[in-house]
């Protein structure tokens, strides 16, 4: 189902994402594996199963691990008919991430973000915000291909996965900076070189930030007014 057919006024983050979410950081946020181990693929599909049946449905009560609540969150966006992050935006933000000045870098990524159709710039700070809160470098290993939507049969495609990952890294690192009004958080490197191809090179450290108080998506409300794209 398209991302904008679960989007209403009152509920701009869908209801599976948000108890998704909010499951997993009140029982098992810095669980080992945490989004890389997906958990019983049953668990998983039964999960989405139950919600679908009834969608005030207690993840607490059906006992299931962490692991398999985060396994049904990245199946949830992996199944979306468009990825979360448009591939219309993708060479831009390719080109992006190779430029060699880290703050022109996350200057014009910011520019980028602004393009992204309301919905989903929303769904995406909420994601960026959570994975800000595991923060380490797996979660941006383990969830591009699921954001970005990787094409793994496309041998132009293969040679830039480590430039996909590195654009994820940085969200997920400078979270404060696109979606909060925040300040760039200073790295060891803050100029280094752009991700280069060499899959054994990543960009600069994950950083922990200092995030505001557990989301309230209901509350958020799009701080960009952009164009629909017609992305979704």
């Amino acid at each position: 189902m398209p991302l904008q057919d679960l989007f209403t006024a009152e509920k701009p983050i869908p209801v599976f994402v948000e108890k998704c979410v909010e499951f997993i950081e009140d029982t098992g946020l810095c669980t080992e594996g945490l989004y890389r181990v997906s958990g019983n693929k049953t668990d998983q599909d039964n999960i989405q199963k139950q919600f679908d049946q009834d969608h005030n449905i207690n993840l607490v009560s059906m006992e299931v691990i962490v692991n398999a609540v985060a396994g049904a969150l990245k199946a949830f966006f992996a199944d979306l008919p468009v990825p979360l992050i448009p591939y219309s935006l993708h060479p831009e933000l390719l080109e992006a991430v190779k430029i060699p000045d880290y703050i022109e870098r996350l200057h014009a990524l910011k520019e980028i973000v602004k393009k992204f159709h309301s919905v989903n710039y929303d769904v995406f700070r909420y994601m960026i915000t959570h994975l800000n809160r595991a923060s380490y470098r797996q979660l941006s290993i383990c969830f591009w291909p699921t954001l970005m939507r990787a094409d793994f049969e496309n041998q132009e495609f293969l040679s830039t996965t480590k430039i996909h990952q590195s654009v994820l890294e940085i969200f997920i690192q400078q979270c404060q900076f696109f979606f909060y009004n925040g300040e760039i958080v200073e790295t060891t490197n803050t100029v280094a070189s752009p991700p280069p191809s060499n899959p054994g090179q990543l960009v600069e450290p994950m950083v922990l930030l200092q995030l505001p108080p557990p989301l309230q998506p209901q509350l958020i409300q799009p701080q960009l007014q952009t164009e629909p794209l017609g992305i979704i």
